[in-house]
């Protein structure tokens, strides 16, 4: 419980920090022209979207620690804890969307783009510089996977015909399933998905476009280069440790036939722990790396993609290859919805869930 509490905290602080974790040519998902990225309204924006954000985090986590003091039994705990969750985020959103229309409205109303001089950056060395995680890097997860199935379908005769998937926090087995073709490997196939999912990505993020600034060039590749590093580090570590975990839990519970698992959720733990703290670590080393426009010289801009982006979240381009590109709220990748391998990826991911629903 005090787990989910957590969540809360992390969450609340995120999302109330992420305008100032985006570039500063983005706010609210709507390109800024860099000699207006200084402009006070746009830095009132974002003061005041972060004062709201943090006071209802804090006012749903105050509800939460007050239903944690309750009797309420578990199950009901859990539900109503992720529904203050969903509802915060919700709530959260429907700020974004908010401060995303009034900032299109700003700009429209200053006319923003007609004192700018649009320019095209490019650097043709910046990706001799550039230090991504190879693709063939998130393969022996995959490989160890398929072995796992392997493994599982010539043991499959002594498998149990009723066995635990699902436990307690005390390491107690609370769940059941019979023994079929498919359930003996449903934790394997959705690993098995997730890691094919990351497989892609990865070479998404090695071939997706580096923008740079006019006026600032040397920082944004900085800030480029460093997300696209930390990035793909951060998605190996989530791929490696989910890895370990899932593979030894499937391994002691289905094949050695060890229902109690006490190590799992220490195990779980750990694993939540370095996800979290992975994600801090790559949040910290970009906003490090963003770059700065304290001295404008000129009028100049780089050339802005907004035309491309459905309320600064969806990016649909079918003329650009890029299978990934930034997030213009936030930090991280988001998908080209135009193309066609973006459906795969997300295919791939709930693919061994409806198997599971539907076996």
């Amino acid at each position: 419980m005090l787990f989910i509490i957590s969540i809360f905290i992390f969450v609340g602080v995120l999302e109330t920090v992420t305008p100032f974790l985006s570039r500063k040519t983005t706010v609210f998902g709507v390109s800024i022209p860099e000699p207006y990225v200084q402009h006070q309204q746009l830095q009132l924006f974002k003061k005041h979207y972060c004062m709201l954000v943090g006071s209802i985090a804090a006012t749903f986590l105050l509800g939460q620690i007050l239903l944690l003091l309750t009797s309420i039994q578990k199950e009901k705990f859990v539900l109503l804890s992720f529904i203050l969750l969903y509802v915060m985020l919700l709530i959260s959103a429907a700020l974004y969307m908010s401060y995303h229309i009034k900032t299109k409205k700003l700009k429209k109303q200053e006319d923003w783009e007609a004192h700018v001089k649009t320019v095209y950056v490019t650097d043709l060395t910046i990706r001799d510089r550039d230090e991504v995680l190879s693709p063939t890097f998130f393969t022996l997860p995959i490989i160890i996977t398929l072995a796992l199935i392997t493994f599982t379908y010539m043991n499959y005769n002594a498998i149990p015909d009723v066995f635990a998937t699902h436990w307690n926090a005390a390491g107690e087995v609370d769940g059941w399933t019979e023994k079929t073709w498919i359930s003996v490997i449903v934790m394997p196939l959705i690993l098995l998905g997730t890691q094919i999912s990351f497989f892609i990505i990865s070479i998404g993020m090695k071939s997706a476009k580096i923008q740079l600034s006019a006026q600032a060039k040397e920082a944004s590749a900085n800030r480029e280069l460093a997300q696209r590093k930390y990035g793909s580090w951060y998605l190996a570590v989530i791929n490696y440790s989910m890895t370990i975990l899932l593979v030894v839990l499937h391994y002691t519970t289905v094949i050695l036939e060890d229902q109690t698992a006490p190590y799992f959720f220490p195990l779980f733990i750990v694993f939540m722990i370095v996800s979290l703290g992975g994600l801090i670590l790559f949040i910290w080393k970009l906003s490090k790396s963003n770059e700065r426009f304290d001295d404008l010289h000129t009028n100049e801009t780089a050339s802005a993609d907004d035309r491309y982006w459905k309320w600064g979240i969806f990016y649909f381009n079918k003329n650009d290859p890029s299978l990934l590109v930034q997030k213009k709220y936030g930090v991280g990748w988001t998908a080209n919805f135009a193309n066609k391998w973006s459906f795969i990826i997300i295919l791939v991911i709930f693919l061994p869930i409806l198997l599971v629903i539907f076996k």
